[in-house]
């Protein structure tokens, strides 16, 4: 049996009238954005634009991630995004946070870029899914992948303050990491604790 999306109570500020929303708005009020899906075109459209309406009030934006990645320009796009907000932008990795979506948790505000203690972070260089092309579309192509490739080594060597060959060197291959040696890394700056964890 299907559950569909959830209704939660809410009140609003200005009254004590409590109403019945579905949960994702009721968390979009409070500034939160789920990233959980891959990262292609028509989805990164509709979650810049959610990026753009919060960009209204100076609250911190809270955007939760579980995504195995995705296009790269659509990665790069919401990546842009999130840099040009005047508020700032936490990033939450849980579960795998992969590719292209680990450009979007490496992106948000430095020092409020965090992973939950399971969390997996993943990167590598763009690859590309077209098999049938000619030689000219090949070298096009080929070309294109190497400035992509360029252009990530250098976002994560601005937001984790590594030097760019060796960000270089590390995309030549998946880099699997935990969350504290994502936190070695410089793609988040801590590692959630536990509640019984904390003092």
């Amino acid at each position: 049996m299907p559950f569909g999306i959830p209704k939660v109570r809410y009140r609003r500020r200005s009254t004590d009238r409590r109403i019945w929303m579905d949960l994702y708005e009721r968390l979009f009020k409070e500034r939160v954005l789920f990233l959980c899906k891959e990262i292609r075109m028509p989805f990164v459209t509709r979650f810049i634009a959610l990026l753009l309406l919060m960009t209204s009030e100076p609250e911190d934006i809270y955007i939760y991630m579980n995504s195995r990645g995705g296009e790269v320009e659509a990665s790069l796009a919401i990546y842009d995004s999130i840099k040009v907000m005047l508020p700032d932008v936490c990033t939450m990795a849980m579960g795998l946070v992969g590719s292209g979506a680990s450009l979007i948790l490496v992106g948000g505000t430095i020092t409020k870029r965090v992973a939950l203690p399971h969390a997996r972070v993943s990167i590598h260089q763009p690859s590309s899914d077209s098999i049938r092309q000619n030689i000219d579309e090949l070298l096009m192509e080929g070309k294109n992948m190497l400035e992509l490739r360029n252009t990530i080594a250098d976002i994560y060597a601005q937001n984790t303050g590594k030097p760019v060959d060796v960000i270089q060197k590390d995309l030549e291959r998946d880099s699997f990491m935990s969350a504290t040696e994502a936190q070695d890394y410089g793609i988040v700056d801590r590692v959630a604790k536990y509640k019984k964890e904390n003092p």
